[in-house]
């Protein structure tokens, strides 16, 4: 986001707004949150537990909502997947963004380098909003680095696209 600057995350946003996609994973979740000075600012949600962001890697629990499970293209409602201390996140208080929508939550979590148990189950694993003319959609963990769900992800890349 730094490297962006102003110009370049304005141009992201404006492009997004006239009706374009941004799919963010992990680190691209982080910054299309409307949490940091350096965000886009496309996704009203905030980061909980940013002192812990480094929580640690592994394979998570998470819970597909209903719609997660019909946009995504999964018929499961728990999977397995990849984490690499992606943002846990949490509805955002800007009355200027749109409430984004949870296509699924943390049902398990990862806890370690001193990062508090409890806190990341529950929280928003994948997220997706409108943001102006264009779609957002974020995913905190990787489905692409986890066997046989990169699914997910052509499907999220396929629904940014308004396909």
């Amino acid at each position: 986001g730094k490297t962006l600057g102003d110009k370049g995350r304005e141009q992201v946003r404006a492009f997004v707004k006239r009706g374009g996609g941004y799919v963010g994973v992990c680190a691209g979740a982080y910054l299309a949150t409307n949490d940091y000075s350096w965000s886009l600012g496309i996704l009203n949600a905030k980061v909980v537990d940013k002192q812990h962001w480094a929580r640690g890697v592994g394979d998570v629990a998470i819970a597909l909502s209903p719609v997660g499970r019909a946009l995504l293209g999964h018929s499961e409602e728990r999977l397995s997947i990849y984490y690499y201390q992606g943002p846990l996140l949490a509805p955002g208080s800007d009355k200027q963004l749109a409430a984004y929508d949870t296509w699924a939550t943390f049902a398990g979590e990862i806890a370690k380098k001193g990062a508090p148990k409890g806190v990341m189950i529950g929280t928003t694993a994948i997220a997706a909003a409108r943001f102006g003319k264009g779609r957002v959609v974020c995913f905190s963990p990787h489905p692409e680095l986890t066997d046989g769900l990169a699914g997910l992800l052509h499907n999220g890349i396929a629904w940014a696209c308004g396909k």
